[in-house]
């Protein structure tokens, strides 16, 4: 019987109050056995904690269109022409307004560029004295692409009247349109506008469109850098975006990339156990160039920036491995192992008692009803079956419809993908509670490659841009955390990711690594790791010593079983087999 430890506490009072007539032994004895059940409910309740937090995280993760940010241009052909692509090419209606003395040749000359545009219409207005013309306003409602553009400094009035746009704006961008602006109004993109200062800048509310940023377009020596760096002391949750002249940056959904002649630095702030981290990137010179040399995923950068303002992560004392009810059923990818799917419909109830919830990984909104993982359980004879799928976090905290299918389930599965979809999605969710509450009922969670990783605490190999780096600043906080104090990789052998784990666990020695290889599995039921399948999974334990001619790790095949909170191998299968050959 489950009760709620005040029921437990009351209970206790009334045995003292309502059986005055028992026996001491009888009313010590029935005391006992219910403080004995408190202890155990307290300590089911710790183990099974939910302290994931959904506020520090963002829920726009990603803006629906583009946004072009430019300084000072020389050679406009690369821009112009990204422009109007993500305006809509022949279907583009574009508008444009300058913040800036511009004659009418020049207008025009800008005008044939976009000549294959459905509607053009380009207007200048004084940036001290005049106002936005209505004409602008009026195409601003069915824009698919908006250009501002100003001299270095932007005058106040255009300043104010800009702001005012900023509605007009963010429709434009949620309609899937862009926004192109070059000169000072690209300063107000950000959500941090610096107005100001040589070394220490003086900031103002900006528009906002680029999420949780500070954007400098005077970038070219250390003042410059200097000046962006106290705007994010200042700001500590904001990534700074300094841009060169003659350079561009492009923002397409969560994604900066660069075009023109320079380059573009992003930078977030230092803290007491980290420097101030920066990156420059520039335009892409060749395909076989490491994504992170022109690439930058915005939304990590971000989720970087938060996690540089709360507690360290992972702490040094993480809780032990250990899943004190239920199971789980982790896999390294590449195909499961025989009949093990079936075994996780068993540990669920069976396929007449079974609830099983099918969690897809995808980067996509929106996904077909049709589910194969949920087919192949209905073709097995499972009686309930479904799936669930948002990429909307508020969706997964607050749609009661939504999490509906978690509250009974006995059994989730994870897909594979790329793990931080998981983590966008449901980290510190309602829906990611509820996820955590069918291994403390008893039931089963399972998943395969991503599906792996997304079961521990510690997220490895979150970063969206590449799968090539095992840490991933910004997402390590990202596990949805059924088993603590571990790091869980896949593809193992097969992709040759032994050094990555070595690398992860000489950085963190207070969690055990965990490596799978394709077709292999663990299950693990309290802190006991069983290996099936035709691979080895590997395990990483920095609390012993690293001799150079031996591996870093302890590598068991099916059959062998491992503890994860006493970090030793209960049973080596290889040995045993190699017993065997020898007798």
């Amino acid at each position: 019987m489950l009760v709620s430890n005040g029921r437990l506490l009351c209970s206790l009072v009334t045995l003292g109050v309502v059986l005055p007539s028992c026996e001491v032994s009888v009313k010590f004895a029935l005391c006992r056995c219910l403080l004995i059940a408190l202890l155990f409910s307290t300590a089911s309740l710790l183990a099974q904690e939910f302290d994931e937090d959904f506020d520090h995280w963002p829920v726009d993760l990603k803006i629906n269109g583009t946004i072009i940010a430019a300084n000072a241009l020389d050679d406009t052909d690369d821009v112009n022409a990204s422009f109007l692509q993500a305006s809509g090419g022949e279907d583009a209606n574009i508008v444009g307004l300058f913040w800036k003395k511009t004659d009418d040749d020049e207008l025009d000359s800008l005008r044939k560029t976009f000549t294959s545009a459905t509607s053009v219409e380009l207007m200048s207005a004084d940036p001290a004295a005049g106002r936005i013309p209505d004409q602008f306003l009026g195409k601003l409602k069915d824009a698919t692409g908006v250009m501002l553009f100003s001299d270095e400094v932007l005058h106040d009035n255009a300043r104010q009247q800009t702001i005012a746009l900023q509605e007009g704006l963010f429709d434009v961008i949620r309609r899937g349109g862009v926004v192109y602006t070059e000169g000072a109004v690209t300063k107000l993109l950000s959500r941090v506008e610096i107005t100001g200062g040589k070394r220490l800048a003086r900031v103002a509310e900006g528009l906002g469109l680029v999420p949780d940023s500070a954007i400098e377009i005077k970038f070219s020596d250390r003042d410059d850098a200097m000046r962006l760096e106290s705007v994010l002391v200042s700001h500590p949750r904001t990534v700074g975006i300094g841009i060169e002249k003659n350079t561009a940056v492009v923002l397409a959904g969560r994604k900066l990339r660069v075009l023109g002649d320079g380059q573009a630095t992003v930078m977030i702030v230092a803290n007491q156990r980290q420097p101030f981290r920066v990156q420059k990137i520039a335009k892409q010179s060749s395909p076989r160039q490491r994504p992170n040399e022109y690439l930058v995923d915005l939304t990590q950068w971000r989720r970087e920036a938060i996690d540089r303002t709360i507690e360290p992560f992972p702490p040094a004392k993480p809780d032990k491995p250990f899943v004190e009810n239920g199971t789980l059923v982790i896999v390294g990818g590449g195909g499961l192992p025989k009949g093990l799917m079936d075994r996780f419909v068993e540990l669920a109830g069976g396929v007449d008692n079974a609830r099983l919830v099918y969690v897809p990984c995808s980067e996509r909104e929106t996904l077909s009803d049709r589910q194969r993982t949920v087919e192949s359980w209905q073709r097995a004879g499972v009686k309930h079956a479904t799936f669930i799928h948002t990429k909307d976090r508020i969706k997964a905290d607050r749609d009661r419809e939504f999490s509906a299918p978690l509250k009974d389930a006995t059994g989730i599965w994870f897909g594979g993908g790329r793990q931080w979809n998981f983590a966008d999605s449901y980290y510190g969710t309602k829906a990611h509670e509820l996820m955590k509450d069918v291994v403390r009922r008893g039931g089963v969670v399972g998943g395969s490659s991503a599906g792996a990783s997304i079961q521990a605490r510690y997220l490895a190999r979150a970063t969206p841009i590449g799968n090539l780096d095992i840490m991933a600043p910004g997402y390590e906080r990202g596990g949805l955390g059924f088993i603590s104090g571990v790091a869980i990789d896949q593809h193992f052998s097969q992709r040759s990711r032994q050094k990555d784990m070595t690398q992860l666990v000489n950085r963190y020695p207070q969690l055990l690594g965990i490596g799978i290889d394709e077709g292999t599995a663990i299950i693990v039921r309290e802190s006991t790791a069983e290996v099936i399948g035709s691979g080895k999974t590997h395990f990483y334990d920095r609390q012993l010593p690293v001799f150079r001619d031996q591996p870093d790790f302890v590598a068991l095949p099916a059959g062998s079983q491992y503890d994860l909170a006493a970090r030793k191998t209960i049973k080596d299968a290889s040995q045993e087999t190699n017993s065997r050959s020898i007798e």
